[in-house]
């Protein structure tokens, strides 16, 4: 006990020891690591969002995009801010939703498809193109990897059917973990990489445990990669830019916007537990995304005898 009570003596010496200098260069630095991610998010959803550079071509001319997703609420738990900010630019553009099943792994399969459409509606998605697949092979699971070939399947009739231009969806990672999000990923970049037919698809970057929690605190590490394009869209500002150049993409929600993604997972009231309440405060992916472009497969011809 009495080791215990020396405890906070000797703390309260080390701390008295420690030189007021000291102590103002750590509040000086506290208050910058606080500022500078609430700057950025500001500058890039306010700011520079509309500039070709970080909104790559194909995003902002596109007339039908796709989200694929595995399971109701990955589109306001994780793709909300590109959701919004090439439905907000673009008000020419139609959104579709692809879900590959209904997240039936519980019993709530019916409930979760009614409580999609009041999501599709709060993000500004055309509700009949909001659609949750009910394939007897694509069943939620977390133990079981989805076929490849079923899915592309299933996103090829539907960008056909949509006339779609532009796909997002999850990278390998999945952002969770999830192996019926890894699947989406590698059957829908697969298809978007070899097959001729398909439209331009990004990604959905996946971070690790701890950047993906930090609310705006991840959000100056992800900007890294973007700061000489942050820094030229505020000195000449552009609508137009080279497809090529369109292969990494920073999109950040404004606060109406993160009003829309709340409000788009209250229409799942089934899934709003309090940790998910939590998730819609310090999860990264409801005030930012930043996107990759698959990159297609050049089919090389083969050699004649």
């Amino acid at each position: 006990m009495m080791q215990l009570a020396a405890k906070p003596k000797q703390f309260k010496q080390f701390l008295g020891r420690v030189p007021r200098r000291a102590w103002r260069w750590l509040f000086r630095v506290t208050v910058i690591a606080l500022l500078v991610p609430v700057f950025l998010q500001w500058l890039i959803a306010y700011v520079v969002g509309n500039d070709a550079r970080i909104l790559p071509p194909q995003l902002l001319a596109a007339k039908n995009l796709l989200i694929v997703t595995a399971h109701p609420d990955d589109e306001c738990l994780f793709f909300s801010p590109s959701i919004l900010s090439v439905l907000d630019r673009n008000r020419d553009i139609t959104g579709g939703l692809l879900v590959m099943s209904t997240g039936n792994n519980y019993g709530m399969g019916e409930t979760r498809q009614r409580e999609l459409q009041g999501s599709c509606a709060a993000l500004g998605i055309h509700p009949q193109k909001c659609v949750a697949l009910d394939h007897p092979e694509l069943q939620d699971n977390p133990k079981i990897w989805w076929k490849r070939e079923l899915i592309q399947d299933m996103v090829h009739q539907h960008v056909r059917k949509w006339e779609v231009d532009v796909i997002l969806t999850f990278d390998e990672g999945g952002v969770s973990g999830h192996l019926n999000h890894r699947a989406v990923s590698a059957a829908v970049t697969h298809y978007a990489a070899t097959n001729p037919e398909a439209p331009v698809a990004f990604t959905l970057t996946t971070t690790s445990l701890l950047r993906k929690y930090t609310f705006l605190g991840d959000l100056p590490l992800t900007a890294l990669p973007f700061a000489w394009k942050i820094i030229s869209a505020l000195s000449y500002p552009t609508t137009t830019a080279n497809p090529k150049d369109g292969g990494l993409s920073l999109l950040a929600n404004t606060w109406g916007r993160y009003l829309k993604t709340r409000h788009a997972f209250a229409q799942h009231p089934s899934q709003y537990t309090w940790d998910r309440n939590l998730y819609m405060v310090v999860s990264r992916y409801v005030w930012f995304n930043d996107l990759k472009r698959v990159e297609r497969v050049v089919q090389q011809p083969q050699n004649q005898q």
